[in-house]
């Protein structure tokens, strides 16, 4: 419809020119746990965390003379939300598959072909709802097509329960995958996983003479903190996998030193939040700039049904431990006052396009 692509074309466009991204995902195996983790990074803060049923009805955005996926959920998911439900940046399903985004400048989608067209920004959605490992995310993913118009360029990092891993890279038009035999170090950030790679061969321990960095501000740093860390987690795991994770992203994060001398960037830029994602036992941990406490939600404390509904929660309401009680009912006025309060960090967003997306849940329904 003209109108959502008008809705669409300002959001995107608003967001990916204001807001910086160097978000990194990771993972890490110990035994038969599987952990998937990721720093959001960027200089606006709170994000909703919403628990999506199974047997919701959706549909991606109608683009014209092209086919767009109708579907229904498979599976329940946990997914974080900063534009409301329905807009996963990354989220994890009932299965133990999770996936996440990263910004990713250099990002050119398929040209037009005959295949089903869907928005970047419901990708994730999709995937969580269709897919039960990460080898069907993988043949998904060649099934239909991100549209080539998409204002938002990232790339995606998959892992699930079993320890499958996957790297999504779309450049020069075509889907770049990269998989558990092709990646020797389970860490990615901002650039193509082939240059990352590259960026590893000029230090100590992997080739090069440079040393390990103690301080990161880039994707160079990133890799070279991250994949030291990762390669000897095992020694240092005796706090449990869960807190490793937290620490490797800590250290290759934006809140544990100030931004190097010369370096201009935003009053409140850092890692707005920490998210660590147990896939075996179907937790989820985060941690915020706001408050370095951690906080978890259980899967199993939620209904799955559709009949039961989309439940949400803001993240910087939150203070420790469990928050399982804290998720309340979806609502359009909810979602509208968490968007309006966002939004006074930068003012993206038009009351028009908080309004469409403040009801946009309310066009799934339970078959």
């Amino acid at each position: 419809m003209k109108r959502i692509f008008i809705f669409i074309f300002s959001l995107t466009s608003a967001i990916f020119s204001q807001v910086s991204e160097n978000c990194t995902s990771i993972s890490l195996v110990f035994g038969d746990t599987v952990i998937m983790g990721r720093n959001h990074d960027e200089s606006l803060s709170n994000c909703l965390v919403v628990f999506n049923p199974r047997g919701l009805n959706k549909e991606g955005f109608e683009f014209e003379t092209e086919s767009y996926p109708k579907w229904t959920a498979k599976y329940a998911s946990i997914t974080f939300n900063i534009l409301g439900a329905g807009f996963a940046i990354l989220g994890m399903n009932e299965k133990g598959l999770a996936i996440g985004h990263m910004g990713f400048r250099e990002a050119k989608y398929p040209p037009k072909d005959d295949r089903p067209v869907i928005d970047q920004i419901q990708f994730i959605t999709y995937i969580l709802d269709n897919c039960a490992n990460t080898s069907e995310v993988i043949k998904i993913s060649n099934e239909i097509r991100i549209d080539d118009e998409s204002i938002t360029r990232e790339h995606y990092f998959v892992s699930d329960k079993s320890g499958e891993l996957a790297i999504i890279e779309p450049i020069e038009g075509k889907l770049v995958i990269y998989t558990n035999e092709t990646i020797p170090y389970p860490i990615i950030s901002n650039d193509n996983y082939e240059k990352s790679l590259e960026y590893l061969k000029s230090y100590q321990g992997f080739g090069g003479q440079k040393p390990i960095p103690e301080k990161t501000f880039g994707v160079e740093e990133i890799m070279a903190i991250g994949a030291s860390k990762i390669r000897s987690f095992g020694e240092f795991n005796k706090d449990g996998i869960v807190e490793t994770a937290f620490s490797i992203l800590h250290d290759i994060g934006f809140n544990k030193y100030p931004p190097p001398a010369g370096i201009e960037v935003h009053p409140n830029y850092g890692t707005q939040f920490t998210t660590v994602f147990d896939l075996k036992n179907l937790s989820v941990y985060f941690r915020t700039k706001s408050n370095s406490r951690r906080r978890k939600i259980d899967f199993d404390y939620f209904d799955t049904s559709c009949i039961a509904g989309i439940k949400m929660l803001e993240i910087e309401k939150t203070e420790s431990g469990a928050v399982n009680s804290l998720f309340t009912g979806y609502s359009s006025e909810k979602t509208r006052n968490y968007l309006i309060e966002w939004n006074k960090q930068s003012n993206p967003l038009s009351m028009d396009l908080i309004e469409f997306l403040s009801h946009y849940a309310e066009t799934f329904t339970c078959k």
